[in-house]
């Protein structure tokens, strides 16, 4: 009996040594991990919005940009709801990871006149549609004082751009400030284009030279204004007119020039649509005449039609 109970006695030992290590890492373990902290849930915030242009025409679209971040430790699905005047108008859904920022994007417009409350979450931003109306519209470079009359070249035309006020724009009427200088013109003609930017004609004709007023030889007398009906033409993007008038100095039609601005937009071109060859201001006229210098060179050529414009 005595030998049982020691064998007894020495297993339980046994037991205790190997499994004591194993239940004090048990319970450390255990300890450890009701100790760390808990990762929080997603959690989101609107971080910006703006709107691009904030002032359009009826109709026209903008565009609303967002900033969303997550400021919690997991990733999770944002709704963005975007309202204006407190009406739904678009919603998405995203996913994003913890603590990144997310950008949205979204295409708004309103056909009535007035100022938009737009909002995602907390933050918010407005947008203006502005009232319109259907007018014609000149675009001009000149202030209408002619400082000399230039010819172009005998293989030579004037040329100058304009971009629509809006969109669409109806082109009805080019304008020219010229004349017929010198001799030896009996009997030629010129041609009139509307083109893209590619030169490609959107309008093109030729006209009796007769069709701007002799000025003669010398003295000088001012270019005058003429006239020349465009069959509508819309236009959705920058647009070209070019005269060419196939006459040297002194012996055709001559163009109003006016220094009033800078030029961006007028230039000298050689050849016929579409194939046109640029000619330089600066080396084409002689150095001595201010109009050499191409930053001073204006045509007076003027581009008349209609638009949906702001009302004034």
């Amino acid at each position: 009996m005595c030998i049982i109970l020691a064998l007894l006695q020495m297993y339980r030992q046994i037991i205790v040594r190997a499994f004591f290590p194993l239940m004090l890492l048990a319970t450390a373990t255990w300890c450890a991990c009701s100790q760390q902290p808990q990762v929080q849930p997603a959690s989101f915030q609107v971080v910006s919005l703006g709107v691009t242009p904030d002032e359009v025409l009826p109709g026209q679209e903008a565009t609303v940009t967002a900033q969303v971040i997550n400021t919690g430790g997991m990733a999770g699905n944002f709704t963005a709801e975007l309202t204006m005047n407190g009406e739904q108008v678009a919603r998405r859904t995203i996913t994003i990871q913890p603590e990144k920022i997310a950008k949205l994007t979204f295409n708004i417009s309103q056909d009535k006149p007035g100022i938009y409350e737009v909002h995602l979450g907390s933050a918010g931003a407005a947008l203006t549609v502005t009232a319109v109306e259907e007018r014609d519209v000149e675009l001009k470079y000149d202030n209408g004082v002619s400082q000399d009359a230039l010819w172009a070249g005998n293989n030579n035309g004037f040329l100058i751009s304009f971009s629509p006020p809006a969109k669409p724009f109806i082109l009805k009427k080019v304008s020219i400030c010229g004349g017929i200088y010198g001799v030896a013109w009996e009997g030629k003609t010129f041609e009139l284009a509307v083109m893209d930017e590619f030169y490609t004609p959107l309008f093109s004709q030729v006209y009796a030279i007769a069709k701007f007023p002799v000025k003669g030889a010398f003295p000088y007398r001012e270019p005058s204004w003429v006239d020349f009906d465009i069959p509508p033409l819309q236009l959705e993007n920058d647009f070209l007119v070019y005269l060419f008038t196939g006459t040297g100095m002194h012996k055709g039609i001559q163009v109003g020039v006016d220094d009033s601005i800078i030029n961006e937009h007028s230039d000298l071109a050689s050849g016929r649509p579409p194939n046109l060859s640029p000619v330089s201001i600066d080396t084409y006229y002689n150095s001595s005449f201010w109009y050499s210098d191409h930053s001073k060179v204006n045509w007076m050529i003027r581009a008349t039609g209609s638009a949906r414009m702001p009302v004034e």
